[in-house]
């Protein structure tokens, strides 16, 4: 997919740039073998903490977990694996019982470091990941409309900048949902991630009428079918079947434009 793309491009750019600077006593190495090492190395590191967080991510979801425990969780657990396996070639692809003591605790720091700040570069780079809770689930369930289901009104679609970076989409969005560094674009029979910041994205839906519900979450006012409440917690079921959660900070908003 175009995103696992560009990311592993920047983590090998990453990667050159540690090769050229030699950090944690790498500069000794020759050019050549210094750079192949830290690119080989970053892009495992991507292998193993790209998962991890976006598992991270479900499960700051699942049980409201603050955003950077997640996280930092994610970095610990992940730094593990990774430090086992530099641990293992700096030994010469073999167990080296004198590298598993202070020499190791020292490369999981390392490597815990590393990572936490590839992180932040890209959460910098491409825009926040998916917001912590703000006091309700920002989970979506998408459903199928039953094929007996009526057809709704027939409505005129609004091109925007945004149809041009999509490619082969219907003629309406009804939705745009963060998803880690990257922007969802629903429409009524199916989606595309675009790598981008949820703010630029909404800039180039002009015209439509449309509103940000959550800060995750934009909707656009003709895909608005009816909301409901879930406790304290207010949401929009959209046509298609897709539930949108709302902050309460825009509830107000909300009500002032009569869309609820």
């Amino acid at each position: 997919m175009k995103w696992i793309a560009v990311e592993l491009l920047v983590m090998a750019l990453i990667g050159l740039v540690f090769g050229f600077l030699g950090p944690f006593g790498t500069y000794a190495m020759p050019v050549a073998l210094r750079l192949a090492y830290w690119v080989g190395f970053i892009i495992i590191g991507y292998a193993i903490f790209r998962p991890v967080s976006i598992s991270a991510g479900w499960l700051r979801e699942s049980i409201a977990m603050p955003f950077w425990t997640a996280e930092l969780l994610a970095t610990a657990i992940a730094a593990l694996p990774l430090t086992f396996l530099i641990g293992f070639a700096m030994s010469g692809m073999r167990f080296d019982p004198s590298l598993w003591g202070d020499r190791f605790l020292l490369l999981y720091l390392q490597c815990a470091l590393i990572g936490f700040g590839i992180f932040l570069f890209m959460r910098l780079l491409f825009g926040p990941d998916s917001p912590e809770s703000e006091g309700e689930s920002v989970a979506v369930r998408e459903t199928k409309p039953a094929e007996t289901e009526p057809e709704p009104a027939k409505i005129v679609p609004v091109q925007t900048k945004l149809h041009d970076r999509l490619s082969a989409f219907p003629d309406r969005i009804i939705a745009l949902g963060v998803e880690d560094h990257y922007v969802r674009v629903h429409g009524p029979e199916r989606t595309e991630m675009l790598l981008m910041r949820l703010s630029d994205a909404i800039k180039e839906t002009e015209p439509m009428e449309g509103m940000q519900v959550h800060r995750s979450w934009w909707v656009a006012r003709d895909a608005v079918e009816t909301s409901k409440r879930e406790g304290r917690n207010l949401r929009l079921s959209l046509s298609g079947g897709l539930e949108v959660p709302v902050s309460r900070a825009y509830v107000t908003k909300l009500k002032q434009s009569g869309w609820i």
